[in-house]
């Protein structure tokens, strides 16, 4: 569903900070990734945070840091249901909690529960209205006639503060959803009279050579969802972190705001509409008109 998970982007820290960093090791946290969409069940991944040190670690320890036993419930206000732990190689990490128990509904609010190790994590997220797109079509990068990107037409009411995002899911390339390149804006960003946004590619694994753009024959699969706006702050903080991690030359130490207590991460309600992209087919087209699911 996102590029990196936030323990994969805390090893991302490590990696940039100098070899002169000695930090005690802390007591780690629990970290909660979940979200809830309209008409969609909750999925929630726990992991604890990676210490830090001076040496490297392999991506292969982070199975250390993988919460299997905890007790995940999810309320709407007037039911609660535990959620069950499975194996999901799909996500990064392969584990998650979910239920078919309960379905997300626009305008209501999902409270999240995590029980492990004596602590617990609470969060609370309102999904918003689906706000569909009017359509999407493929440009091409310039100066890179075999790549392109995708630009989606959206209609913003002025008269209501709305956040949207965007995710992408490339077939034969993305086993879930992932965080579209810089595919979150709201209508500060938009402005008056901006009605297009751009839908850039993403990247689900961390070995990945790291490329906003499509490529010739993908077909994709558009994810846009609207957000409250605690869940846009968190990944407001986490893109711009995220970039900083890899430039060497500034210090990584802002927190991510969050609506998680008691631990870090984030609980999102997503009010989603999709969409799917043949690129050759739709630069014959021009414009698609997707299908909401």
């Amino acid at each position: 569903m996102r590029r990196l998970s936030a323990i994969v982007l805390f090893m991302l820290f490590l990696c940039c900070c100098g070899d002169e960093l000695v930090l005690p090791e802390s007591r780690p946290q629990v970290v909660v990734e979940g979200w809830i969409e309209h008409r969609g069940f909750p999925v929630v991944m726990v992991t604890t945070t990676v210490p830090v040190t001076e040496s490297i670690k392999n991506i292969n320890d982070l199975k250390d840091h993988v919460v299997n036993w905890a007790k995940v419930t999810v309320s709407d206000g007037k039911n609660e249901v535990v959620l069950f732990g499975q194996k999901n190689d799909d996500y990064f990490p392969p584990y998650i909690y979910t239920t078919t128990a309960i379905r997300g509904e626009a305008g209501r609010t999902y409270t999240l529960k995590v029980e492990y190790s004596n602590r617990i994590v609470v969060a609370k997220t309102t999904i918003p209205e689906p706000k569909p797109l009017e359509y999407i079509k493929v440009a091409k990068a310039e100066s890179k006639d075999s790549l392109f990107y995708l630009i989606g037409g959206i209609n913003d009411d002025p008269r209501t503060k709305d956040y949207y995002k965007v995710f992408t899911k490339v077939r034969n390339k993305d086993s879930v959803y992932v965080s579209s390149f810089m595919g979150l804006t709201d209508d500060v960003i938009l402005g008056e009279n901006k009605t297009e946004i751009p839908i850039n590619n993403g990247t689900g694994k961390i070995d990945e050579q790291m490329t906003e753009y499509f490529t010739a024959n993908d077909f994709i699969q558009v994810r846009f969802c609207t957000l409250d706006k605690e869940a846009w702050m968190y990944w407001s903080d986490f893109e711009v972190l995220q970039s900083l991690t890899t430039n060497p030359f500034f210090p990584v130490s802002t927190e991510i705001r969050s609506n998680v207590k008691g631990g870090l991460g984030y609980w999102a309600g997503y009010g989603s509409s999709y969409y799917s992209v043949s690129i050759p087919d739709s630069l014959r087209l021009g414009r698609v008109h997707g299908m909401d699911r």
